[in-house]
């Protein structure tokens, strides 16, 4: 994370750095970005860098946590409008993506997730993981509108949730667009919601 130091730089100073590092790391694959680059595009010098950052991939992971949380904010709120409600939320979520799509956070976070398809998207957003945002969401959540059996039942759901929402962000900076993720993201949400096995099957025995 961040020393102490750049949080106490200029806001200006620290949006032109942020600037540059997202210019760079929506420009190539983040094993291809630049220190150089970046500082040279944000016009400071190597050493006050490394006063900010330990290296690449503290940034990266700024950057991208800062995308994270922007999106427990945004969940957070979306679970209130629709009474807890886990699924309606994560829809929701995707549509106020898309509604604002042409704003650029979001459409920069599915771009940089894209170019970094090989990271697993729930760690890159929050490097505690899924767990970690769904404790930030926890009391919002209608736990009545699910059947969750299981001390783990919440948790696992909240991961495969994340992971069908993290993909059609990430499917929506493709071709095709939001309107095609949003259609898969449908899909997988309902898939969740009423599950695959037959009634009278019974899946886990013993």
């Amino acid at each position: 994370m961040p020393s102490t130091t750049f949080y106490h730089l200029p806001e200006e100073k620290r949006e032109r750095l942020m600037s540059a590092a997202r210019a760079e790391f929506l420009r190539v694959p983040y094993e291809d970005a630049s220190i150089n680059r970046i500082i040279r595009e944000a016009g400071i010098s190597r050493g006050s860098f490394y006063m900010y950052f330990t290296d690449k991939e503290d940034l990266f992971r700024y950057l991208m946590e800062s995308y994270g949380e922007l999106l427990i904010q945004r969940m957070g709120e979306r679970l209130d409008r629709n009474h807890g409600d886990l699924f309606a939320a994560a829809l929701d979520l995707f549509d106020h993506m898309r509604a604002n799509w042409r704003e650029g956070e979001f459409r920069e976070m599915a771009a940089i997730l894209h170019r970094n398809r090989q990271l697993q998207p729930g760690l890159v957003l929050n490097r505690q993981g899924p767990c970690a945002m769904l404790d930030r969401l926890r009391d919002k959540i209608d736990l009545s509108r699910l059947d969750l059996r299981t001390e783990t039942d919440l948790p696992d759901l909240f991961h495969l949730m994340m992971a069908a929402s993290a993909g059609s962000v990430v499917a929506a900076g493709k071709e095709g667009g939001p309107e095609q993720a949003r259609a898969r993201l449908v899909c997988m949400l309902e898939l969740l919601q009423r599950g695959a096995a037959a009634k009278d099957y019974a899946v886990c025995q013993g």
